[in-house]
């Protein structure tokens, strides 16, 4: 990497500030510096170590010469302690990453290397694969993942004294935040943000607004809820689901948040995980949580990429409609199945007493 002539030491003090230096040196009266430096990241999870220690070489030079576009410095370390060089009680910010249903939040990696900041932990969160069944109950079942959620955030409370704590959640994991925000009120929290949810969108945040934020600023500085113009999934799950809402797809009625809509990526494919990409990341969500700017607008209106048969389930009365019709079905599939299942029995019979008595050799008897 080369600098304009008389730059170089603004140049090391920038770098000194900004970066976990290792080691430094000079070469030729000050024409060169080596360093070799932790990337400013303090990244930390069961499954990943984070990032690397690389080496920079910076030289003096009359003419910057021409680089190529994407090129780094050469990586001489691997799988460096995150945290290396600082304690615990250095952090000041915490972000938690909370996965949904039918993964174990393999979006959480990406997400992480686009969150990169001096003084931040994030930390994933994985309270256990939940199967889309299971979100189908007519009983909750949301009782473990809150219970193994609740208690990662108090370690990491008692783990990092000095830090803020804030939270990205998607799907499932908003309606386990909110549940675990409700269980305990000793929580509190810088910023929250959703996306997907399946949260009731009638929720009512200011049950819990004294324990987002500053305490100085309107709660809305602090909460965003990300959704998708093309998500059905929210939709699916208030209908067929019994304890969840639709907050990711008509966003939260109450004026405490920031509702924001984004336009699908290749139609309702995208919907549901358009967050995810570097791009949406760096754009959306690291100004707000990491330089603690304004909530940027979505690019666009609430349901527009949504099937007209589908926006008909915003009406609580389809909704229950169509819940009564599918569980008239369940319950007809079922007993289809008890009466086939008997009439094999009572076909097979015949068969199976025969073969008892030879297995047991009655028929000699």
């Amino acid at each position: 990497m080369s600098v304009p002539r008389g730059s170089l030491g603004d140049v090391q003090t920038m770098l000194a500030k900004e970066l976990s230096l290792l080691s430094e040196s000079t070469v030729g009266e000050e024409s060169e510096l080596t360093f070799e430096a932790v990337i400013p990241a303090i990244l930390k999870s069961e499954n990943w170590n984070g990032d690397q220690v690389f080496l920079l070489t910076i030289h003096q030079s009359e003419s910057l010469p021409e680089r190529n576009e994407g090129e780094l410095p050469a990586i001489v370390k691997f799988s460096v302690d995150p945290n290396y060089g600082r304690s615990a009680t250095e952090i000041t910010h915490v972000i938690v990453m909370i996965h949904g249903i039918r993964d174990i939040g393999n979006w959480q990696h990406n997400v992480t290397h686009n969150l990169v900041a001096k003084g931040t932990a994030v930390e994933m969160l994985q309270y256990q694969l939940y199967p889309a069944m299971r979100f189908l109950w007519p009983w909750d079942g949301s009782k473990t993942p809150v219970q193994r959620v609740l208690k990662r955030m108090r370690a990491l409370k008692n783990q990092y004294p000095n830090a803020r704590m804030s939270v990205i959640a998607h799907s499932f994991g908003t309606y386990v935040t909110l549940k675990a925000i409700e269980a305990d009120a000793d929580l509190q929290f810088w910023k929250i943000v959703f996306c997907g949810s399946v949260a009731n969108e009638q929720f009512e945040w200011s049950d819990i607004k004294r324990r987002i934020g500053d305490g100085d600023r309107a709660t809305k500085d602090f909460v965003i809820n990300d959704c998708g113009t093309g998500d059905v999934f929210p939709i699916l799950g208030a209908t067929f689901g019994w304890h969840y809402g639709m907050a990711g797809a008509t966003g939260f009625s109450e004026g405490f948040i920031v509702n924001r809509f984004h336009k699908s990526v290749d139609g309702l494919k995208g919907g549901h995980g358009l967050y995810f990409s570097p791009e949406f990341v760096r754009q959306h969500w690291r100004p707000f949580l990491i330089e603690d700017q304004a909530p940027s607008c979505g690019d666009g209106v609430q349901g527009e990429d949504l099937p007209r048969i589908v926006k008909w389930l915003y009406h609580g009365w389809f909704r229950w409609l169509c819940r009564f019709l599918a569980w008239i079905a369940l319950f007809i599939a079922f007993l289809a199945g008890v009466v086939l299942s008997a009439r094999l029995v009572i076909a097979a019979w015949p068969a199976i007493c025969d073969f008892t008595r030879q297995l047991f050799g009655l028929d000699s008897a």
